[in-house]
């Protein structure tokens, strides 16, 4: 009777961080460039002392893993001319100020007054100037006043006299092994993985290609997210009659043994 009781514990605790990644998906409905989160469960079953038979009873329900959904999220486009988006697989690579590389699919980005490319949290956008040389995306003020970008991540820089030159063009970061791709808080992913990946151009080396003034939405299925968290409940209340009728159980044995 106790194993039922364990078992209608590890169901309880399955199904609530069942819920936690439902609520968690379904609050960054409006996150850009958020990948959904999909959890798996594994059967609980401990080994007797004469090792496994083929007769064990389960024990019930442990976490078996939490993966990300990378498909494609709708493109939206926008009035920010510097908004970019990925359309198929890759990262955007940005530095924080300590000189850390982060990823992101968060395309949101502006010129600051030093005229360097960043995110809405001041991270510099990472690129390649025309000599194919990675570096930070940075179009001095001074010299250029204004810049355009085109959708091959092209970033020109205009002077004073309107001529237009190409300066910069995005890198897409492509990991060795997309499963090590950690989230991070800042909408931010880090590469976990023991084999760094690789920087490429737009469009190669099996990279998604990018668009201008654009911005890729949440990937999250509000209609699916609903579902689970049905399915979630329906199962956290069978979860919770089995230790009820458990401890109804135990009772009558203690009633009877008194």
């Amino acid at each position: 009777m106790i194993k039922s009781l364990y078992s209608g514990i590890s169901g309880l605790n399955a199904n609530t961080q069942q819920m936690g990644v439902i609520g968690d998906n379904i609050a960054n409905i409006g996150t850009t460039g958020y990948k959904s989160t999909q959890i798996a469960f594994d059967s609980l079953v401990n080994q007797s002392s004469s090792g496994y038979t083929g007769t064990e009873i389960g024990s019930g329900v442990i976490l078996g893993s939490v993966n990300y959904n990378w498909s494609q999220g709708t493109l939206q486009q926008t009035s920010n001319p510097y908004d970019m988006a990925i359309t198929g697989s890759g990262f955007f690579a940005v530095k924080d100020s300590s000189g850390k590389m982060y990823y992101t699919r968060d395309g949101g980005f502006k010129f600051d007054a030093s005229g360097n490319l960043v995110t809405a949290a001041g991270n510099i956008v990472q690129g390649f100037d025309m000599t194919g040389a990675q570096k930070p995306i940075n179009i001095d003020p001074k010299t250029y006043t204004s810049v355009t970008v085109d959708n091959s991540g092209t970033y020109y820089g205009v002077d004073s006299s309107g001529a237009k030159k190409a300066l910069f063009q995005i890198a897409i970061y492509k990991p060795t092994d997309q499963s090590k791709m950690a989230k991070m808080t800042g909408n931010l992913y880090t590469d976990t993985s023991t084999a760094t990946g690789t920087f490429n151009l737009p469009g190669a080396n099996g990279v998604g290609a990018v668009t201008a003034s654009s911005l890729e939405m949440s990937n999250v299925d509000i209609a699916k997210e609903f579902v689970n968290m049905i399915t979630a409940q329906r199962a956290f209340a069978a979860d919770s009659k089995v230790i009820q009728t458990s401890d109804q159980i135990l009772q009558e044995l203690m009633t009877i043994k008194q």
